[in-house]
């Protein structure tokens, strides 16, 4: 089964690093046109000067700046056609209900929650337009079950997962289809950094499959989401765990 991006444009936003730069890499190797943002200027910089496939654009996106975002608006209506967006940028602050402050509350909804929000609303009337188009929400296991001190990153995951759903609906008709990929415990920097070598090792013995996700098995699950080979399926959170919430 050969997936063929060739004359589609994706968006990607948290492109630059983790799952994102996975996702990146794979739409890559499908021929997809990509628009990666990231947040630090000057790794999206060394990004356009480094990359070897010009069909990659690595732009400026902050969700938390108005400027930032009706810049990204601006650099949209340029586009001819956006067949795919994955909503993928997000962040995470850990800490008990107590300690979290109301800065850190907005911030982590503003990323993880209005961002997918305001960006599906800006391309949409495009994609009806087209009669196509297909987007991909990165929820988390943390949007089916939780954990102490993930009172901000669950609500707004458990909160992108229910996004999909009532979107799915709205824009069925179009043949755009909306669907949400959760991943589990995945071998980032942004994870071993977080758990440490003790956590990773009992994570891992909680996980049937006794090992932490690559990313490119949640590229793999994206990618096939965002492709023709995915004619029927929407409204779903496609749960990429290991087996942990079956557990």
């Amino acid at each position: 089964m050969k997936i063929d991006f060739s004359n589609k444009t994706v968006i990607v936003t948290g492109g630059t690093r983790g799952i994102g730069a996975a996702i990146v890499e794979l739409f890559q190797e499908c021929n997809a046109e990509i628009i990666a943002t990231g947040t630090d200027i000057k790794d999206l910089e060394r990004l356009n000067e480094e990359s070897s496939d010009k069909r990659t654009k690595y732009i400026h996106l902050d969700f938390t700046s108005n400027e930032s975002v009706q810049s990204f608006y601006g650099f949209l209506s340029k586009q001819d056609r956006i067949d795919g967006l994955i909503n993928n940028a997000g962040v995470n602050k850990i800490d008990s209900i107590d300690k979290v402050s109301e800065e850190d509350w907005d911030w982590v909804n503003n990323v993880n929650l209005r961002g997918p929000f305001i960006l599906t609303r800006a391309i949409v009337d495009r994609m009806k337009k087209q009669g196509y188009g297909r987007i991909i929400n990165m929820a988390s296991v943390f949007g089916v079950v939780s954990k102490a001190k993930r009172v901000a990153y669950s609500t707004t995951k458990w909160g992108l997962v229910g996004f999909t759903k009532a979107v799915s609906l709205d824009l069925a008709p179009h043949n755009i289809l909306v669907n949400a990929v959760s991943p589990g415990f995945v071998n980032t920097e942004l994870t071993r950094k977080i758990l440490g070598d003790k956590g990773i090792k009992e994570i891992t013995s909680s996980i049937p499959q006794q090992r932490l996700a690559e990313v490119e098995e949640i590229a793999k699950t994206v990618v096939f989401l965002a492709s023709d080979h995915n004619t029927y399926i929407t409204g779903q959170n496609i749960i990429v765990d290991g087996g942990f919430t079956s557990a």
